[in-house]
């Protein structure tokens, strides 16, 4: 079997191993109606909110926010889930492609048009959102679907509109929706999950859920979880603990180091199987460069230093930007998934690093730690 067919059985087995964090997701929904997750950028933090959310088997409404790019959007999303969750998959694409209906399709279509209404029917059957359905319009259909059941609704990646200024959607409004609902409706079961530098905006004094529900954090899986995986996969444990350390248990990395080795009939070394994967995209450090300048004018030196684990706030020393500029700049990376805190400052793509600092050897040295 190839790289390619094996990756779906890797990642099973890294699926698996984290059961468990997945089982604590469970748990704090069994006693708590609004869950939280939160975590830096590429944990794996919404492969594990749906591996534990698949395993309820309740009615499952996800709003995923990297998707929306209006109210309107919103509101479109929101509908085709619930349509979704409502009717067999199949009868629901018969119904989106217009074609000639079985019986079970038009009775999918009734029951559809007595959930959702004329206009809530319309919008989810759509290929592009209309931008005349509103978020309200499907919170209340939310609303009123769980006066009758219980149902999950999950936001997902709720830094997306910080991400872009001006961007129409609006979070802090958002949220204190969702809030207003979850506290009318007990029925109503409320699952949040994104980037860990939002926690100030979600948890604060005057935040929607300040001291509201039990709010967990994920980080990337530590040694035992990849030296389980390796058993699975057959690879050598020992090799799966010493790329562990070296690229910090990076999921997306470790699961490809893995089946890079297990291909091989010769066992290479750690430094070899990094060295060949960071060489297997040469834009990769050009792309992130450029968008970390996107983000801020000083966004590429700062990105640079911290993968040298220079002390970041060298350019406030050599530029003379202020040090609130700086922490500024460093906000704006983290919340784009660029860097993270752990609690020093580091890259959060270990390949990006081994290209920025140009050789995979430098890695274990600093134990990538990167001066406050």
């Amino acid at each position: 079997m190839g790289l390619i067919e094996d990756i779906p059985l890797a990642q099973a087995a890294l699926a698996d191993a984290r059961s468990s964090e997945a089982h604590r997701i469970v748990t704090a929904l069994d006693a708590h109606t609004v869950v939280g997750l939160l975590g830096e950028a590429e944990v794996g933090k919404t492969v594990t909110v749906k591996q534990a959310l698949q395993s309820l088997g309740q009615p499952l409404f996800r709003l995923d926010l990297d998707m929306a790019a209006s109210d309107g959007h919103i509101g479109f999303l929101l509908v085709k889930e619930i349509a979704k969750a409502t009717v067999p998959a199949s009868d629901f694409s018969l119904l989106s492609g217009g074609v000639l209906l079985p019986s079970s399709a038009e009775r999918a279509q009734v029951q559809l048009g007595e959930l959702l209404g004329i206009d809530g029917l319309d919008e989810a059957l759509r290929q592009w959102p209309s931008g005349h359905f509103t978020s309200a319009q499907a919170f209340q259909l939310v609303e009123d679907i769980s006066k009758q059941q219980s149902v999950v609704l999950w936001v997902d990646h709720l830094e997306t509109p910080s991400l872009t200024p001006r961007h129409p959607v609006d979070t802090d409004r958002l949220l204190w929706g969702i809030r207003e609902i979850a506290q009318r409706r007990p029925r109503l079961r409320v699952v949040l999950s994104g980037r860990e530098a939002l926690e100030s905006r979600l948890l604060g004094p005057k935040a929607a859920f300040h001291q509201q529900g039990q709010w967990l954090s994920l980080d990337n899986p530590p040694a035992e979880v990849w030296r389980e995986v390796a058993q699975r996969m057959e690879v050598s444990v020992t090799l799966a603990e010493e790329l562990s350390g070296l690229v910090d248990g990076h999921s997306a990395t470790m699961l490809h180091a893995l089946l890079l080795i297990a291909s091989q009939s010769k066992l290479p070394h750690s430094y070899a199987v990094l060295q060949e994967l960071a060489a297997g995209d040469d834009g990769l450090a050009a792309r992130a460069i450029q968008h970390a300048r996107t983000l801020h004018r000083l966004g590429g030196q700062v990105m640079t230093q911290i993968a040298f684990g220079e002390h970041s706030y060298g350019v406030a020393e050599r530029g003379r930007s202020a040090p609130q500029e700086i922490r500024k700049v460093r906000d704006r990376l983290r919340l784009a998934g660029l860097v993270r805190r752990k609690p020093s400052w580091a890259i959060v793509n270990p390949l990006l690093r081994i290209r920025l600092r140009g050789s995979v050897r430098t890695l274990a040295a600093l134990g990538w730690q990167t001066a406050v």
